[in-house]
């Protein structure tokens, strides 16, 4: 799998790619951005690149896939590429594990830190030109074991790269951020992933449902369930269908799809995106990109003024930014409705 395989992440990998052509390699990043976007695939490509023996070795700045060295470190199996992770049950080549094992955590704790350093660093290199350690995620160490890694960080071995790979890079010490080369990865657009979804074979109307509720996210994509898909879809015909003067309805609305915080999100999530196709056909556009929502789109833009459907769509955002500051899911949803239908003082 090259580099160009990652989706639309051009702007985290030029760097790194010029690098590896340099032969400057970094000997610590941070790959730094949402969930399933990529952040843990291009550090093994980054590995593999490092240590490809293919053709144009070693000045090349992607990695064949077919020598051995790319072979092992896609297995997971090259010896000097190391993988530290929350839980350490499984003890194999590429994957550190403390002497005398550990109960499943859900941090990194020191001591793994510790052994990594003392034991696995301290070894020369056992066939690669390039070691790696790539711990991921990497916000899931506890200070402890933040703080543990800084010398290594300040004074890594020869032809050493660190890479910590995170989610909430900010959540990480300042002294660790600052000793590390930060590489921001962004959210996936979301035509983007619909077109990876399609040539993946998943039906259009289905690929752009899923791509829409991803939030950026090619793993939450393609993990995507297609009874969720079809809920959230019928929510927002749900929502589509409220009668402005029946504010039982609102309220039955909101408690039905209020329960849970991340189902209000996500319905925050697709109807802003619905709301965007009803304002873009009133401005003449063909393109949905909600296509399964034709109907209830045609609609609201034939009964909607355009100053209405941009009001709402706020409404939409300001419940979204509610519900990530912790609101609650119902009150925030019988808020917005009150904001579509009789407005905020």
């Amino acid at each position: 799998m090259p580099f160009s395989d990652l989706i639309a992440q051009d702007r985290a990998l030029s760097p790194l790619r010029s690098a590896l052509r340099r032969g400057a390699l970094h000997h610590a990043y941070l790959f730094g951005g949402p969930e399933g976007v990529g952040k843990a695939t291009a550090a093994r490509l980054l590995a593999q690149a490092a240590n490809c023996l293919g053709p144009g070795a070693p000045a090349r700045d992607d990695a064949c896939g077919e020598c051995v060295p790319c072979r092992k470190i896609e297995k997971g199996v090259h010896p000097d590429v190391v993988v530290l992770a929350e839980e350490r049950t499984m003890a194999k080549a590429g994957r550190w594990e403390p002497r005398g094992g550990r109960t499943p955590s859900r941090d990194i704790v020191v001591d793994q830190i510790r052994d990594l350093v003392d034991h696995r660093l301290a070894m020369k290199r056992f066939e690669g030109r390039r070691r790696f350690v790539i711990v991921d995620p990497a916000d899931a160490m506890n200070p402890q074991a933040q703080n543990a890694l800084l010398k290594t960080l300040e004074e890594p071995p020869d032809d050493t790269t660190l890479v910590l790979v995170a989610s909430s890079p900010d959540a990480l010490l300042p002294t660790i951020r600052s000793r590390c080369l930060r590489v921001p990865f962004g959210p996936i657009p979301a035509d983007a992933l619909a077109a990876r979804l399609e040539a993946e074979g998943h039906p259009k109307d289905r690929a752009r449902l899923a791509a829409a509720l991803s939030g950026g996210s090619l793993a939450r994509a393609l993990a995507a369930d297609d009874e969720a898909l079809a809920a959230e879809a019928e929510a927002v015909r749900a929502a589509a269908a409220l009668d402005p003067s029946d504010a039982a309805a609102w309220l039955a609305f909101a408690r039905d799809h209020g329960g849970d915080r991340e189902e209000a999100q996500a319905l925050c999530a697709l109807l802003e995106i619905w709301l965007r196709d009803v304002a873009a056909l009133q401005a003449g556009g063909a393109a949905l990109a909600l296509g399964e929502l034709a109907e209830p789109t045609r609609a609201a833009a034939a009964a909607l003024a355009p100053a209405e459907v941009l009001r709402r769509r706020r409404e939409v955002r300001r419940t979204a930014a509610a519900l990530r500051q912790n609101g609650a899911p119902v009150l925030a949803l019988e808020g917005m409705l009150i904001g579509w239908f009789h407005g905020r003082a």
